[in-house]
C-alpha cells in the first residue's frame, strides 16, 4: 500500500530581519533598495579560532556558528528558528512520520559553479556515519534506517535509509517519527559535500580555505587551522544571492574580552561578544543585543566503581549544597538564569498544549542546605571525615570564575570536603572527560537541535558522549520509549521524559544542573538584519546588512 504523503514547503519573502531578531519586520523593508550602505563590509570578533571545517566532524558552536554562513543543506532557520526549506524546494512527509522525500530547488550550485545534487547529500549523510570517517555527531542519524548499526560497524553502509533515485531528489527513512527531524537537518552537520572534489583534495580537504567549496551564502578566504583570522566574502553562486547584502565579514579571534571592548569603542570592531562585569557596565550602550541560550552548563561526576563520586549520598550532597540563583545573579551576572532539570526552557515545547518540557517537568534537585548536609553526613559514613576531590574545568576567565564559587559553596556547606581545581585548556578538558581522567567536571551542553533525546542521550547507557559512566535500566527504557513507541504522542512522550529526569536527577543526582547561560554583545547599532536561532550558531548575518 503506497503511503499517503504531505508537503512541506515555504515562501521567502526576501523581508531582511530587525536588529534584535526580527522582531520588527517593517522598519525594514523599504531598505530592500534604499538605505544601505555604500560599503557592506563590517569586521567581527570571534572568542575562539575554528576548530574544523569538514562538516561532519565539526562539534562547537563557535565553529557552527561559521559553519552556518558557508553550508546550507536541505533546511534551514527562519529568524524565529522555524525550519524553511533551504537548497530544497519542498519535503513530502509520509502520514506516518518515516519517509521524507525531498524535492532540490533547481539550479543550485557550489561556489566553483558545479550543480549540487542529491548524490552529495548521499556522500556526506554516509560519511558521517561510516566507521571509518565517523563524526562526532553521528549519533543524530541513529534513527535513520540502519544507521546505529553501520556506525557501530554491525552493517555495510550501503544498507543505510538513505537514497537519491534521482539529481534532484533525495528520500530519508526513518525508524521511527521524530517530530524534530526538519531541525536536526538544518544545521551544518548534514550539509552536502561533493565527492569528487572531496576525494580530489585527499588530506589537503578542509585544512584551509583554498581547499573547500561552499553550499551557503558565504565563501571564506585567508583561514588555516592556524589562523586567528578569517575572511566570509559573499558567494556569488548562492541561490539567493540577491538576499545576502554583506559583501566581506572580517572575522578576529580575541580572547580578551576588553581588548574587543577597546576595538569596539574605536570603531574598529562591529561586533564584540561580552560576558560578566561587562555585561552590567555596557547595557545601556546603544549596540547592546542580549539573548538567552539554550543551554545547560552543568557539574558532572565520573562515577567509576571505587571513585568517591560513585557514591550517590555524595552527589545528592554536591547538588543540593550550591546555591545557584546566587551564582547567576551574583557571580555571572551576564542575563544567566538558574537551571533545575537536565533539559533548558525553550528547547522543546508540547505541539498540542504548547507548554514548554522545563516548566511541564518542573525543578529537581533544589539548593537545599539542610538536605544537603543531611546527604553529607551519609556519605562521611561510607568515605571517612574528610574527602578531597577534584573539579576539571577550561582555563578561561569563566571556567576561573565558576569553579571558584563551586569550591567555596561546597566547602562552607560541606565541612569536611576540600575540592582543588584542576584547570586545563578547552581542547584538553574534552580529552581528559572523554579519558574518563577527573572526579568532578565543569561541562556544557549546548542545544544542536529541538531534540530532547539530544540532552538524555548523554546519560544513555551506551552513549559515547556518557563520560560519568552512568548506568540506570529504568531511565534507559524511559528514553528509548519516548523516542520510539510515545514519539508521535507528545503527552506520552513529556511524561516518560519527566519520569526520566526524576531517575536522573533526585534519584541518582548524576549530574548538577547549575544555570541556562546568555549571550551578550556589543554590536553597531547601524547593523541591521541579524538573526539569533535557538539552535547552531549564535548569530547570523545571511540578511544582515549595514545601513547608511
Amino acid at each position: 500500500m503506497k503511503k499517503k504523503l504531505f508537503v512541506v514547503s515555504a515562501v521567502l519573502t526576501g523581508l531582511l530581519l530587525a536588529a534584535c531578531g526580527g522582531n520588527d519586520k517593517k522598519e525594514t523593508t523599504k531598505t530592500e533598495t534604499e538605505g544601505l550602505a555604500t560599503s557592506q563590509k563590517i569586521e567581527i570578533s570571534s572568542p575562539a579560532p575554528l576548530s574544523t571545517l569538514d562538516t561532519t566532524q565539526t562539534m562547537d558552536k563557535n565553529t557552527f556558528t561559521i559553519v552556518q554562513h558557508l553550508f546550507e543543506g536541505l533546511y534551514r532557520f527562519e529568524d524565529d528558528s522555524t525550519p524553511i526549506p533551504g537548497l530544497a524546494e519542498k519535503v513530502a512527509i509520509s502520514d506516518d512520520g518515516l519517509t521524507y522525500k525531498f524535492t532540490l530547488k533547481d539550479d543550485i550550485k557550489w561556489s566553483n559553479g558545479e550543480p549540487i545534487t542529491a548524490q552529495d547529500f548521499l556522500y556526506s549523510w554516509k560519511k558521517l556515519v561510516t566507521p571509518e570517517t565517523i563524526g562526532p555527531n553521528a549519533y543524530l542519524l541513529d534513527n535513520v534506517k540502519n544507521s546505529k548499526e553501520i556506525r557501530n560497524g554491525e552493517k555495510s553502509v550501503d544498507e543505510m535509509g538513505i537514497s537519491a533515485p534521482s539529481d534532484k531528489e533525495f528520500v530519508v527513512e526513518l525508524d521511527q517519527a521524530q517530530p524534530s527531524f526538519l531541525t536536526v537537518v538544518s544545521i551544518g552537520w548534514l550539509a552536502p559535500q561533493n565527492k569528487e572534489y572531496v576525494e580530489k583534495q585527499g588530506k589537503e580537504y578542509a585544512q584551509d580555505s583554498d581547499h573547500l567549496i561552499y553550499s551557503g551564502p558565504f565563501i571564506l578566504t585567508d583561514w588555516d587551522a592556524s589562523s586567528d583570522t578569517w575572511t566570509l566574502k559573499k558567494n556569488p553562486e548562492y541561490y539567493e544571492a540577491d538576499k545576502v547584502k554583506l559583501e566581506e565579514i572580517k572575522v578576529n579571534t580575541i580572547k580578551e574580552e576588553n581588548t574587543g571592548i577597546n576595538l569596539y569603542q574605536s570603531g574598529e570592531l562591529d561586533l564584540a561578544r561580552i560576558s560578566g562585569q561587562y555585561v552590567a557596565q555596557y547595557q545601556d550602550d546603544a549596540g547592546y543585543v542580549t539573548h538567552s541560550d539554550v543551554a545547560n552548563y552543568f557539574l558532572d561526576f565520573n562515577k567509576q566503581e571505587g571513585t568517591a563520586p560513585a557514591n550517590v549520598h555524595l552527589r545528592k550532597a554536591i547538588a543540593q549544597a550550591i546555591d545557584k540563583d546566587a551564582l547567576a545573579k551574583s557571580v555571572l551576572n551576564d542575563g544567566s538564569k538558574p537551571l533545575n532539570g537536565l533539559i533548558p526552557r525553550n528547547l522543546y515545547k508540547n505541539p498540542d498544549t504548547s507548554e514548554d518540557f522545563r516548566e511541564f517537568s518542573g525543578d529537581h534537585l533544589e539548593y537545599d542546605v539542610e538536605k544537603a548536609q543531611e546527604e553529607w553526613k551519609k556519605a562521611q559514613a561510607d568515605l571517612g571525615d574528610k574527602v578531597k576531590l577534584s573539579v576539571l574545568v577550561s582555563d578561561d576567565d569563566n571556567g576561573k570564575k565558576l569553579s571558584e564559587y563551586v569550591q567555596s559553596q561546597l566547602q562552607e556547606n560541606l565541612k569536611g570536603l576540600e575540592i582543588t581545581i584542576n584547570a586545563q585548556p578547552k581542547n584538553n578538558v574534552l580529552e581528559s572527560r572523554k579519558n574518563k581522567k577527573y572526579e568532578l567536571s565543569l561541562s556544557a551542553w549546548i542545544a544542536g537541535s529541538s531534540d530532547l533525546d539530544s540532552y538524555f542521550n548523554l546519560y544513555d547507557g551506551t552513549s559515547a558522549y556518557n563520560y560519568g559512566g552512568y548506568e540506570n535500566k529504568d531511565y534507559d527504557k524511559l528514553v528509548t520509549d519516548a523516542k520510539t513507541i510515545h514519539a508521535n504522542d507528545p503527552e506520552k512522550q513529556f511524561d516518560d521524559y519527566k519520569k526520566a529526569e526524576d531517575i536522573l536527577l533526585d534519584q541518582d543526582a548524576a549530574q548538577v544542573p547549575l544555570y541556562q547561560s546568555a549571550s551578550n554583545y556589543l554590536i553597531n547599532p547601524k547593523i541591521k538584519g541579524i538573526s539569533y536561532h535557538l539552535y547552531g550558531d549564535y548569530f547570523n548575518l545571511r540578511t544582515a546588512f549595514l545601513e547608511d
